[in-house]
């Protein structure tokens, strides 16, 4: 009985009651999500969840996936997926057309792992680490009167929730300032903390490379984002410039998406996002290119805790790169600006103790929801 029965889109959203913002100036003021059920004719449910607006990833679905997978078998997800976009690709090949085949996929994953009684890890090659490095994610834009202080008493408190990496917000419309500002913090953190930096995009290409070689002094492990994703003739520029790793890719889709970035080494780490550039299937064979290329895989990850659940099972089953005696295996990105949906979508939630989080050893995603918090946020 594992045909699927039912696919069910829920939209939630919770007001945030400290709005930030980034570089691109967009002001945060709720969190929301579209979260993705789908159940078999014998009632095993599997959740997904798709990046970014979740009307516009309600709609796809709606309309064009959940009717073409309604009495399908859940355990064909890469049939499904190989069905679901060349249905849709004549109309756009990236974008939210994908993000929402992310969600769809993540949840039939989560389907087969709880018919086998085997977390996801298990099902897509084995788990080459039971736990890993989290680095804490924020550092936005707050009070714009206390740029600096607010970044660095912020950073000081995840040093002291025990994380041993931080990435931070940059793209103040000044080198200056942004210099300014990291260097205040990596003062405060010390040298023994990791530090990356994202400038969401903000730059040109040759305020790119200045900033970069002064973020270089500072000691930053990466530079993410630092111009625009269109412009992957600058990535190459800004990458052979810069000794520091460039990263990026978190708006990037699918397999022909990443193939010219790899193949160029325009970035030197990779970043998809599992509910976005095509969920688990895709972001599998993403990250084989990658390997093929000598470029790093670390993903991108924003959203709930299905998503995040769904990132660990994609890292565990990454290899070290390379492989060496003491290796530096891919990082996980836990986002730390308040989130309802990270913190208590799921009756355990995913936690960090000393900078390490445990990959869910449960079936599928290894995570248990909770309809009432989805009942108590739902906008449609």
């Amino acid at each position: 009985m594992d045909q699927i029965k039912k696919v069910v889109c829920h939209l939630v959203s919770a007001p945030i009651e400290r709005p930030f913002t980034s570089s691109r100036g967009w002001i945060y003021k709720t969190r929301g999500s579209c979260i993705v059920e789908i159940e078999t004719a014998d009632g095993v449910v599997g959740w997904g969840e798709c990046y970014g607006p979740s009307h516009v990833a309600k709609a796809y679905i709606d309309t064009q996936y959940a009717p073409r997978i309604i009495g399908r078998d859940a355990f064909d997800v890469e049939v499904i997926w190989e069905d679901l976009y060349n249905r849709i690709k004549d109309y756009g090949n990236k974008g939210m057309s994908i993000a929402a085949l992310s969600g769809i996929d993540i949840a039939l994953w989560d389907i087969i792992g709880k018919k086998c009684n085997r977390p996801v890890h298990k099902l897509i090659g084995g788990a080459h680490r039971k736990s890993v490095t989290a680095y804490a994610t924020g550092l936005y834009f707050i009070d714009t009167e206390r740029l600096v202080e607010e970044a660095v008493e912020e950073a000081v408190e995840y040093v002291h929730e025990g994380f041993t990496a931080i990435k931070m917000k940059i793209g103040l419309g000044s080198i200056k300032a942004d210099i300014e500002r990291v260097a205040a913090v990596r003062k405060a953190i010390g040298d023994d903390t990791r530090l990356m930096v994202d400038a969401n995009h903000c730059l040109t290409v040759p305020a790119a490379i200045r900033m970069g070689r002064e973020l270089e002094q500072l000691n930053v492990e990466w530079f993410e984002e630092p111009i625009s994703p269109e412009d992957l003739d600058g990535y190459v520029e800004v990458t052979r410039a810069l000794d520091m790793a460039i990263a990026g890719g978190e708006n990037e889709f699918t397999r022909w998406g990443f193939r010219d970035i790899v193949a160029r080494k325009a970035m030197d780490i990779i970043q998809p996002d599992v509910c976005a550039a095509g969920g688990i299937s895709e972001c599998r064979k993403i990250a084989a290119l990658a390997s093929a290329h000598g470029v790093e895989c670390v993903p991108h990850a924003w959203g709930s805790v299905i998503g995040v659940a769904a990132t660990l099972h994609f890292i565990a089953a990454l290899p070290d790169q390379p492989p060496s005696f003491r290796p530096m295996p891919p990082i996980f990105e836990f986002e730390q600006c308040e989130n309802p949906f990270r913190d208590y979508l799921a009756k355990t939630p995913i936690t960090q103790h000393k900078g390490i989080v445990d990959v869910p050893e449960g079936p599928g995603l290894g995570i248990e929801i909770d309809r009432a918090i989805l009942e108590k946020y739902r906008v449609q």
